[in-house]
């Protein structure tokens, strides 16, 4: 579980972790397979209403949170010894999507920061227009509330008012293949070529019979629901 904004003074982001087997201590170094990279975890807490304290040890069925870092992701898997990894948690694909704008310039800062802590903690997937000159965010979702949820806790915890400007699409696929073979699909034609967080690029379709028809043209290029 990741939980954005636990504290509003310092609107702090709190990944929190099961350990499921071993024993972990304060400052020791583990891997995150997803990114390949070895971190020290010197801030572990455990969290009983608002207050914090330090963990120094614990063991197979306690969970600690660890505050501020960016890099987890709902799913990760950290391991102290070997690069292991867990299965991802699956994710189910979005049918809604739209355009979210801020409607207050000078609250571009938390805007974006909001945004970015939001969809770590999975209220939402985020895509930005690959081609449109200003990058606002295009918010994809399961459910219409949803939107209601990010805009209203952008509105209470972040002070930020935005607008909604939906989208037709219907669905969204990662594309993976030779570039210029992407390049080749009609993205001017209703089809919308976007990217996340990472850049890969995403399409997003008006229907499940437009999805087929261009993955029966194009066989070179793969349209994943999951990466």
């Amino acid at each position: 579980k990741i939980q954005a904004n636990m504290d509003p003074r310092h609107r702090d982001s709190v990944a929190f972790l099961r350990i499921c087997s071993g024993k972990f201590e304060r400052n020791m170094t583990v891997t995150h397979p997803r990114s390949g990279r070895n971190i020290k975890l010197s801030r572990p807490y455990t969290f009983f209403a608002e207050e914090r304290s330090v963990v120094e040890e614990a063991y197979a069925g306690d969970i600690i949170g660890l505050p501020g870092n960016r890099l987890f992701s709902i799913g990760d898997t950290l391991s102290a010894n070997q690069a292991f990894e867990f299965r991802p948690i699956p994710r189910f694909a979005p049918e809604h999507f739209a355009r979210l704008i801020n409607l207050d310039i000078t609250k571009q800062k938390q805007f974006l920061k909001g945004v970015q802590q939001l969809e770590t903690e999975g209220a939402m997937q985020v895509f930005y227009d690959a081609d449109a000159f200003r990058r606002d965010p295009i918010l994809a979702v399961v459910g219409v509330l949803q939107f209601e949820v990010v805009q209203a806790r952008l509105e209470d915890e972040y002070g930020v008012h935005t607008r909604l400007d939906r989208l037709p699409h219907k669905l969204s696929r990662w594309v993976e293949g030779p570039e210029e073979e992407i390049d080749k699909l009609p993205w001017r034609y209703g089809l919308l070529k976007a990217v996340d967080f990472e850049d890969r690029v995403v399409a997003l379709f008006n229907s499940e019979h437009e999805l087929g028809y261009y993955g029966e043209k194009y066989p070179a290029i793969s349209f994943k629901a999951e990466v």
